[in-house]
């Protein structure tokens, strides 16, 4: 649990963070993670005391989250400072009671596939195909929304059995952040927390597959094209290395890959990178969208400039000017009480304080070899990935 009292805040914001996602399953339960998440969290399947206290939360304006990911589960209220009580009273009885009836399964059955005919076509399968191509089809590299034989035969006993695994406090982390005092926030948890009675303990086997490999599905003139490197995971001391090379590479008006494929050589509009850590690993995506006849001169230029960092390293004018980016970034988080409370929970239920400060002072503490250090050891064949929207896995083959 995490208490963090902020004096000038004028709302309150409240996580549960669960360690209990995608990377938690294998083939033949994927997609449980996000069943439970409805069956917990969908404010019509709740309880009837449970629901009427979240009711009247909203009521008086609270705003009410839930968001299953490849690591946790999490539901967040932000509500006016007043309702304090209200809001730890109500996430403590959503978090201890899961309404596993016949009635409530196959109703939300046919809402979750209704969700799976709709993936395909949102931005989210972009990221998540990268990441099947990166892992294989295990833990981080399966699909959130699972598939969809899966969602089709869930039981009731399932569920219940896996809500009753992973959904205990041992298992759950508490975020409150706002004008709190600590021993009156203290004072309500105890008392709520007393109808907490599963406290049963299992051993986690979670790991991940390093096996990159190539993925397209689709047929296209244009294709949504992305190159991937296995690179540093959330606790390894190259995080924010590798973030500031994502940025150098794809992030901006003066980024190496905006500036050569689509400036100089017209190939594309839509032209990117991102890094991305978990707790098991992390990567390096390059995207561009771009014709599909263009893919191949695509796909040079991109494994050029990689080299040219590989051999070259990048200049310290590009690294404080991605530096000065992630300060400004960072600093926004003030503003921005939801996005502080997503990060602090992460944080938390990855065994890490969150402190701005020291975010900044990594950040700030990395050098120009650490960059290319970094980018000698990633950009080789054995941690790259293909995937793409708009091409088939043997269109993307040829490029190698």
């Amino acid at each position: 649990m995490t208490i963090s009292p902020n004096t000038t805040a004028r709302t309150l914001n409240i996580g549960l963070f669960i360690n209990h996602g995608v990377k938690d399953e294998d083939s033949s339960i994927n997609g449980i993670s996000h069943f439970i998440e409805h069956l917990s969290f969908n404010y019509n399947n709740l309880y009837e005391d449970t629901r009427k206290k979240l009711g009247q939360l909203m009521d008086k304006g609270a705003l009410y989250e839930a968001f299953t990911g490849k690591e946790m589960t999490r539901c967040t209220l932000s509500a006016q400072e007043q309702c304090l009580p209200e809001m730890i009273d109500t996430l403590c009885s959503i978090i201890t009671e899961c309404n596993v009836n016949r009635e409530v399964v196959e109703h939300e059955r046919a809402i979750i596939m209704q969700e799976a005919d709709t993936y395909f076509s949102s931005g989210r399968v972009k990221e998540e195909l990268v990441e099947q191509a990166l892992w294989g089809n295990r833990s981080l590299g399966l699909f959130v929304i699972g598939n969809r034989n899966n969602i089709a035969s869930f039981t009731e006993n399932q569920i219940q059995e896996r809500f009753t695994k992973f959904y205990t406090p041992k298992n759950t982390h508490l975020i409150i952040q706002g004008n709190v005092e600590t021993d009156q926030v203290m004072d309500l948890i105890i008392k709520a927390s007393k109808r907490f009675t599963n406290y049963l303990d299992y051993n986690r086997d979670v790991f991940v597959e390093i096996e990159p490999s190539i993925v397209g599905i689709g047929k296209s003139d244009r294709v949504d094209f992305t190159v991937s490197f296995v690179g540093a995971s959330f606790h390894s001391r190259e995080r924010h290395a590798m973030y500031l090379l994502s940025d150098i590479l794809g992030n901006g008006l003066k980024s190496r890959l905006f500036t050569e494929l689509r400036e100089k050589r017209e190939l594309a509009y839509t032209v990117f990178s991102y890094a991305q850590s978990y707790s098991l690993s992390g990567y390096i995506a390059i995207n561009v969208n771009c014709q599909k006849n263009k893919m191949d001169e695509v796909y040079r230029c991109i494994i050029s400039i990689l080299e040219d960092i590989k051999a070259n390293g990048v200049s310290e004018e590009e690294l404080q000017r991605v530096k000065a980016a992630r300060v400004t970034n960072m600093l926004q988080l003030f503003g921005n009480t939801s996005k502080h409370l997503q990060i602090t929970g992460r944080y938390s239920l990855l065994h890490k304080d969150f402190f701005i400060d020291l975010e900044l002072y990594e950040i700030r503490t990395v050098s120009c070899d650490d960059i290319k250090n970094l980018a000698k050891s990633m950009f080789i064949d054995d941690r790259m990935a293909l995937s793409a929207l708009g091409a088939s896995s043997d269109e993307l083959s040829i490029l190698l």
